[in-house]
């Protein structure tokens, strides 16, 4: 007998473990989002920390955790790393796609009274292939910025009056520079005010370079 199997959407309720940094009183909203398997401590380490006294000053900065935990699990511990969605690059296809993190990041944004308009998101890998599809389907944010990852212009939303900067290294041995780049391009065509930077580096990690570029951008903002 063949197993019927179905999926059913249903309404939950997802907690979201996050950091609070910079400037609580502060206008300006940096919403900061980790790669696959990561969490907020990690993120905030590798680029948070990096970024200026002026940055801090400037913005009322918050680090989400993912909404979907990975369990590792030991003997006498068991640690969280987190997942924004699932996606089977065997088959091609999301098993969990983004609709369930952008829903659940913005009631956290309305929950903490955050504007939208306020709101830059800065994502890195996996973050950072969310950054602008979360842009694109809240309206009124600010601008998405993403690090070291493609851009899937097939999903992104309808509000595309953000802007946009992605920082790329070209010599990326996860997220192909050159896949990077041309989704850019089709990103142009969509948002006009959208920017690209690579650098001739051979990682994956978040480079100085990425965090100059980052904090450049972030100081332009009004």
């Amino acid at each position: 007998m063949e197993n019927n199997t179905s999926r059913t959407i249903v309404g939950t309720n997802l907690p979201i473990d996050s950091l609070e940094m910079g400037n609580p009183k502060a206008q300006k909203t940096l919403f900061v989002l980790h790669g696959f398997a990561q969490n907020n401590e990690q993120i905030k380490e590798n680029i948070v920390d990096k970024l200026s006294p002026q940055i801090f000053k400037s913005f009322r900065i918050l680090i989400p955790n993912g909404v979907f935990p990975i369990p590792k699990i030991r003997p006498k511990q068991i640690t969280y790393r987190y997942s924004w969605y699932f996606y089977d690059h065997t088959r091609q296809k999301y098993y969990i796609d983004m609709s369930t993190p952008i829903e659940a990041l913005g009631n956290f944004l309305k929950a903490k009274d955050i504007e939208f308009k306020d709101v830059t998101i800065v994502g890195y890998s996996q973050g950072g292939y969310l950054a602008p599809i979360m842009a694109s389907h809240l309206p009124g944010i600010h601008a998405s910025i993403a690090i070291n990852a493609n851009t899937r212009v097939d999903k992104l939303g309808e509000n595309l009056n953000f802007k946009h900067l992605s920082i790329h290294n070209e010599g990326d041995p996860v997220v192909e520079f050159e896949n990077s780049h041309n989704s850019f391009l089709q990103l142009k065509k969509k948002i006009t005010d959208a920017q690209y930077e690579s650098f001739k580096i051979n990682t994956h990690e978040i480079s100085p370079e990425n965090i100059k570029s980052l904090e450049s951008y972030l100081l332009e903002i009004k």
